[in-house]
């Protein structure tokens, strides 16, 4: 059982910042599994979250915001014409194809952030039930050992240009976020000393992305600058006091994650 907890605390971010379960209820590293759809109609996308629930047969019960907080469903007032939503943290898995489902359902846009045990952030784009564009800045964590490498990496590379039409805004804002860390970490080691050598030699500099640009809050190696990725996507992240109040707060019945859509 997940303890309640006072969502101010968490300062705008949910279990990247500490709060809540892990994946799965775990407490091993972060989970975070968000979504904003391009819609100002916070009522319309609640029904349908929770027709989705009732379709797989589970109940959507409205709750408390800080009642057991990583297992309910937020969903903000909308901004920008942006809605976001809160999955409970266990769904992370699942994220991309519940917005798939409803995407499709109510013909919109949506843009899933997710973080797996802290150890990587990736973003999924989909419009009306179809993937647009996948990145992840860590694809090697993502699948440790792919069956295609290079079919792989080309997956979850990024399409600035995509993103930025979409987002509707300029390309300059999205590619400084699409950047192969593993890949950079393994080019900025440098070349293996001899023998001798390598017990003189010095400790080479840890590899630092920094960040996509310096107003940004995070850097890039920081799982969290998914915040600044979406600032920038004209999404506003829920921050603050926006955590205690958010438009519907819903609940779905037991094994929610056996069995909504995977």
């Amino acid at each position: 059982m997940t303890a309640a907890l006072d969502p101010k605390a968490c300062a705008g971010q949910r279990s990247s910042a500490g709060c809540g379960a892990g994946c799965g209820g775990s407490n091993l590293g972060a989970c975070v599994s968000t979504t904003a759809f391009r819609t100002s109609d916070a009522a319309a996308l609640s029904a349908a979250i929770c027709g989705l629930a009732q379709a797989h047969d589970l109940g959507c019960t409205a709750v408390a915001v800080n009642d057991e907080f990583a297992s309910n469903t937020l969903i903000f007032q909308p901004q920008n014409g942006w809605t976001v939503v809160f999955w409970p943290d266990n769904l992370v898995a699942q994220a991309v194809p519940i917005a798939a489902a409803l995407t499709r359902q109510l013909h919109l846009l949506a843009s899933v952030v997710f973080v797996d045990d802290g150890g990587y952030w990736a973003h999924v784009l989909i419009e009306h039930g179809e993937t647009l564009d996948q990145f992840c800045p860590r694809p090697g964590r993502l699948d440790p050992a792919p069956a295609d490498a290079a079919e792989h990496l080309q997956n979850w590379r990024g399409d600035a240009a995509l993103l930025a039409r979409k987002f509707r805004v300029a390309d300059e804002l999205m590619a400084p976020y699409l950047r192969n860390l593993d890949a950079e970490a393994e080019a900025a080691k440098p070349p293996k000393p001899g023998f001798f050598a390598r017990f003189f030699a010095p400790e080479p500099p840890p590899f630092v992305a920094g960040p996509a640009f310096p107003d940004d809050e995070y850097d890039l190696d920081d799982y969290d600058v998914y915040v600044d990725f979406w600032r920038r996507a004209g999404i506003h992240w829920p921050a603050d006091m926006e955590l205690a109040t958010p438009a519907f707060s819903w609940r779905f019945g037991d094994d929610y994650a056996a069995k909504l859509p995977r």
